[in-house]
């Protein structure tokens, strides 16, 4: 399931948030082992004159927010997180000290999945 919405300042070229995405569905992945079907990336570019920093507007910035089902140990977490923060570093040329990611971990009996069910009642449908 997991579920990530990247905002980044614009100004990347198509080819730098092309590689962020390719590149951050190999993390989810690897990291989270989750399976590729299941991984969905969204990526908003903010203009400058619209995002305010510590104070700077139009500051360099990267919010990752990672919606996963929970479950997964603290350890898988911050390996992702480690993770995801590197691959934004390199492919979208951005400081690391611009970066924040949020893990949110969501009940299964919250997270909506195929054919409407929830990803609780799909996993018992899919067992039996």
């Amino acid at each position: 399931m997991p579920i990530l919405q990247v905002q980044v300042t614009a100004g990347r070229s198509q080819q730098q948030k092309t590689a962020f995405l390719q590149n951050a569905t190999k993390v989810i992945e690897q990291t989270l082992n989750a399976a590729l079907p299941s991984i969905r990336i969204s990526l908003q570019e903010i203009e400058q004159q619209d995002s305010i920093v510590a104070g700077q507007i139009g500051a360099e910035f990267v919010n990752i927010v990672a919606f996963l089902l929970a479950g997964r140990d603290d350890e898988l977490k911050a390996n992702f997180m480690a993770a995801i923060n590197k691959t934004a570093v390199t492919t979208l040329d951005v400081s690391d000290t611009c970066i924040r990611t949020m893990v949110i971990d969501v009940a299964p009996e919250h997270m909506g999945v195929q054919e409407g069910l929830s990803a609780k009642a799909f996993r018992a449908r899919s067992a039996s």
